[in-house]
């Protein structure tokens, strides 16, 4: 009998025409998010994105091995457990591949375990930022076979490779960063897979998904899409999950491949998801006058820091169709942000944010309340700096120790957080846990209540409502919009 969890030996069915398994990634439905620093009611009223992870390890198998997997996107497809659980019935599958973040790490076990009660038989791998933090205690929970903590793409592939060729357990211990049951013994591979070269890799496999399902409100366009041209982030701030990563980049030729492709499926709308794509600025300059000059027809915004712009680079980016600039902020406080080591101060947050609108390009100002130590008085500051730079979005994120960041080590250290609850969440995903977020200045409800206030006195200026009205692209934007908006003005973003 075969050890609940324990894949190693099993045979694999085989399908007409030849394959020998069935994958199918599933993004879950969101029944249970633990509360983040962004209140809940304006993180689900956004919109969805495509999951670019997910469908680069699907295209990198597709080539490798010629299998076509399916994609479930829940969220993008309105389903919820009982229609997740229709699907399942319906179509046979062998291997079920989800990404885990620590947010949804409840709803990613809630479908992991709804697979093995369906299909008892089919085999789960999770993957994602969660298991490249905690792949250990990923592994331990119930109904999870394999875990790929680091990047997936060719992980992943191996991993179908040797099943299909039988699961010797000495070839699955071979593929770097999987993680796999020996009996009651846990196995994980040390080392992560890091790809150096990111042109090798297949562009992600959107054929497998309908790009109509998804938006986002503060998109542009009628179709919009995501693009990542680069991976890791040099940049120091303490509370980030890739805080000092290496930094590796796509050619701007084949970042152009992608852009015609997308436009040719009728985008005319991407967002640069890259953590700072303006590192190397002489790559982007490359990549703008590659898109000026092919007149490929879409618009584009990106997330910067603000001390790697220059007035020559916005032009530029203006020119090629960049038409939003997402920057951090975070505070208006130099204190805080030498604390928060984001290497930038006040006046040259001001000076970025006035060179990007001369230069015709709009801004989303991402900033922080409760910051350890921060006062009244300076978050009260943060707002106000915030409406005075004059984005055309703002976020106000209540500052959170996140697993395994700087933040939370240094906290943890100092003894402000005791024990590691985020390692225990890990080993033992509960409903009830909630995100501390350790300003003692503060209570939970004086933060929420700040948050909220800033959000309204940020949107509900004239010039904040007309901006919305003017960018109005549907009938559905509106509504989404408009929901939105009734929710920051009436203060209910707690629900």
């Amino acid at each position: 009998m075969r050890t609940p969890g324990y894949p190693l030996g099993r045979e694999m069915p085989a399908r007409p025409g030849g394959e020998f398994m069935r994958v199918l990634f599933i993004v879950p439905p969101e029944t249970h998010s633990i509360e983040s620093s962004v209140p809940p009611a304006l993180e689900a009223g956004k919109g969805v994105y495509p999951k670019l992870g997910l469908l680069y390890v699907a295209a990198h198998l597709e080539r490798a091995t010629g299998l076509r997997p399916r994609v479930i996107d829940c969220p993008a497809e309105g389903l919820g457990e009982a229609e997740l659980a229709a699907r399942l019935r319906a179509e046979p599958v062998d291997l079920v591949g989800i990404s885990a973040l620590t947010f949804n790490l409840i709803d990613c076990w809630r479908v992991a375990r709804l697979v093995k009660r369906i299909r008892p038989e089919a085999l789960v791998c999770l993957g994602g930022q969660h298991v490249t933090l905690y792949p250990r205690e990923t592994l331990g929970l119930e109904g999870v076979d394999f875990v790929i903590h680091g990047e997936g793409e060719r992980s992943f592939t191996r991993l179908v490779e040797v099943l299909r060729a039988g699961a010797r357990p000495e070839e699955l211990a071979r593929i770097r960063g999987l993680g796999f049951r020996r009996g009651e013994e846990l196995f994980v591979h040390p080392e992560q897979d890091r790809i150096e070269d990111l042109d090798a890799l297949p562009h992600p496999a959107r054929h497998l998904i309908d790009l109509d399902r998804y938006d986002h409100v503060a998109a542009a366009g009628r179709r919009m899409a995501t693009v990542q041209t680069s991976r890791g982030c040099p940049a120091r701030c303490l509370f980030c999950d890739i805080r000092r990563t290496a930094f590796r980049k796509r050619s701007p030729e084949d970042v152009l491949r992608e852009l015609r492709d997308l436009a040719d499926r009728g985008v005319d709308d991407v967002f640069f998801v890259d953590d700072t794509i303006t590192i190397d600025r002489q790559r982007l300059f490359e990549l703008c006058e590659l898109v000026r000059r092919s007149g490929v027809p879409l618009r584009f915004k990106i997330s910067a820091r603000v001390d790697t712009v220059t007035p020559r680079l916005l032009e530029a980016l203006r020119r090629a169709g960049c038409y939003r600039i997402h920057y951090g902020v975070e505070s208006a406080s130099p204190r805080l942000l030498r604390y928060l080591q984001k290497q930038t101060t006040p006046e040259r947050i001001a000076e970025a944010f006035r060179w990007t609108h001369e230069a015709g390009i709009g801004t989303f100002a991402y900033c922080m309340i409760g910051i350890p130590t921060e006062t009244r008085a300076e978050a009260l500051n943060t707002v106000d700096f915030a409406i005075a730079l004059d984005p055309d979005f703002a976020q106000f994120s209540i500052c959170t120790p996140y697993p395994r960041t700087a933040l939370y080590e240094s906290m943890r250290t100092l003894g402000h957080v005791p024990g590691d609850p985020w390692r225990s969440f890990a080993k033992r995903p509960d409903p009830s846990f909630r995100v501390r977020f350790w300003n003692p200045a503060f209570s939970e409800e004086e933060l929420r209540a700040l948050q909220a206030e800033a959000h309204r006195r940020f949107y509900s200026r004239p010039r904040a409502v007309a901006r919305r009205a003017a960018s109005v692209r549907s009938w559905r934007d509106l509504r989404a919009k408009a929901r939105l908006g009734a929710k920051i003005l009436l203060g209910r973003l707690s629900g």
